[in-house]
Order: C-alpha cells, then sequence, then structure tokens
C-alpha cells in the first residue's frame, strides 16, 4: 500500500474531487484528515470511513483564514504525530461578466483559491520540515494554463478571476519547491479540465451543463470529461513515494484540450 500509516490531509476534502481523493488514499492505506467549510459534509465524509475501519478525522477550517491553516496544522500533529501529505483542494468560483465584475468577485477566489494555497502550504511546512520529509499536491485548473473562451458552450463566463487565482496557484507551486525542496518536501501541482462535480455543476444551470458536456464531446481529444477517479490517481502520484524525484511540477489533467494542441 503507497500510503501505508501516512497521514493526510485533504482541504475541501468532503466533496467532489477532495473527497475522490480522499477514497483513493484511504485505499492505499492514509490516514484521513478532511478539512472543510462544510461540517454535514464532514461528519458524513468521516463517519463514511471509519464504517470501512478507515482511520479519519475531520476539522472545519476556512482556509482563506491564516490562524485557521495554522491551528488546523497544530490539531492534526498533536492527534498523530506527525504530517505527511497536505493536498490543497479547497476552491471557490465566482463568475462575472468583465464589465460588471466587482472586488465582490475577485477577493473571495483570491483569498480562497490561492491565499489559501499559500497559508496552509506555510502552516504545514514547520511540521514537514521537522521529518524532513513531505508531499504538498497543489490542485488548479486548465483554466490556470489557458482561458477558455467567453462564448465556450455551457460556460458561464467571466471567469477571469478563478482563472488568475488558478494561474497563481501554478506559479506559487513553483516557488513553495524551491523554498521547500532543502528539507525534502516536494510540491506539485494538479491542472484538471472537465470534470463534472458538485462544484462544476453549481456553476451552471442545468442546460449549460449539458451543452458543456457536448461541446467537451466534440473538442477533447479524447472525446470526453473525465471522471474523478482518474484524476484522484494522478493526485495519488504526487502524494506517493512514486512522484519522490519530482517537484515543482505541473500536470494538466485534461483529456487533450484541442486549443491548445
Amino acid at each position: 500500500m503507497r500510503l501505508k500509516d501516512k497521514v493526510a490531509i485533504i482541504t475541501g476534502g468532503a466533496s467532489g474531487i477532495g473527497k475522490a481523493t480522499a477514497d483513493a488514499f484511504a485505499a492505499e492505506g492514509a490516514i484521513i484528515v478532511i478539512a472543510d467549510i462544510n461540517v454535514t459534509a464532514i461528519d458524513a465524509a468521516v463517519a463514511q470511513f471509519r464504517e470501512k475501519g478507515v482511520t479519519a478525522t475531520g476539522h472545519v477550517c476556512d482556509v482563506s483564514n491564516r490562524d485557521d491553516a495554522h491551528r488546523l496544522m497544530k490539531s492534526v500533529d498533536a492527534e498523530f504525530g506527525r504530517i505527511d501529505i497536505l493536498v490543497n483542494n479547497a476552491g471557490i468560483s465566482r463568475y462575472r461578466a468583465f464589465a460588471e465584475a466587482t472586488s465582490d468577485d475577485w477577493d473571495p477566489v483570491l483569498a480562497v483559491d490561492l491565499k489559501g494555497v499559500f497559508f496552509c502550504s506555510q502552516a504545514v511546512a514547520p511540521y514537514m520540515r521537522a521529518r524532513k520529509s513531505g508531499r504538498i499536491v497543489n490542485i488548479s485548473s486548465a483554466l490556470g494554463t489557458g482561458a477558455a473562451p467567453h462564448n465556450t458552450a455551457g460556460s458561464p463566463g467571466g471567469s477571469a478571476a478563478y482563472a488568475s487565482a488558478k494561474a497563481g496557484v501554478i506559479m506559487l507551486t513553483t516557488t513553495l519547491a524551491r523554498e521547500l525542496s532543502p528539507d525534502g518536501i516536494t510540491v506539485n501541482c494538479v491542472a484538471p479540465g472537465s470534470f463534472l462535480t458538485e462544484f462544476s455543476s453549481s456553476t451552471r444551470t442545468p442546460q449549460q451543463v449539458e451543452d458543456h458536456l457536448e461541446y467537451r464531446r466534440k473538442h477533447l481529444l479524447l472525446r470526453r470529461v473525465g471522471t474523478l477517479d482518474e484524476l484522484a490517481s494522478v493526485i495519488l502520484f504526487f502524494a506517493s513515494d512514486d512522484s519522490s524525484y519530482v517537484t515543482g511540477q505541473t500536470l494538466n489533467v485534461d483529456g487533450g484540450r484541442s486549443d491548445r494542441i
């Protein structure tokens, strides 16, 4: 088992990509720590893991709050005596047309999607440094590597704030990799393309969801959206010793977006 007895914190881990990642880690023997803002979802996820005999715990954490991030890491280290893996997955979006966007659309997205990654990484670093070992995996987005046209079928449009934050995560990954590599800590990034999750569905109407799926079937090289299991397996790679000689990298998991190939 690739993660046997490793303590893994997954932010935004109670649903969507985070939950799929937690499932994949648990199957490889990890101790699961769900950090999220949805108390009900945290409790449900932790209960599900414990029913399967997985050691799991949950913490309410607003990653955009630096003090929250530091409290999370301190609590987990106190409970388990170590932190081996951090997956910075928590994220939000605000879609607003360019001419209409205000700081109310930008500030929350930058706070959670970019500053949250920094705060959690900053908070976990001392615990990983003390052990001279650790894996940090950041979740960016295909929109962080190449913006989608405003009129793409099924797109809610106005993705400037989200795309900018996710592009920032990619550069932050390389910066953190340089900062933490002397202490045996690797930092890598995954940039997902089209994966239908509760998060992505919540930003679109049902018709936009169907239009989005149809557009991807026609324009992606693989002619389909991805499954969360496929994405989680890549995150698992970066969290495990399979990637022990890889750091500062971003891997696009996007079905071959034809606008870049």
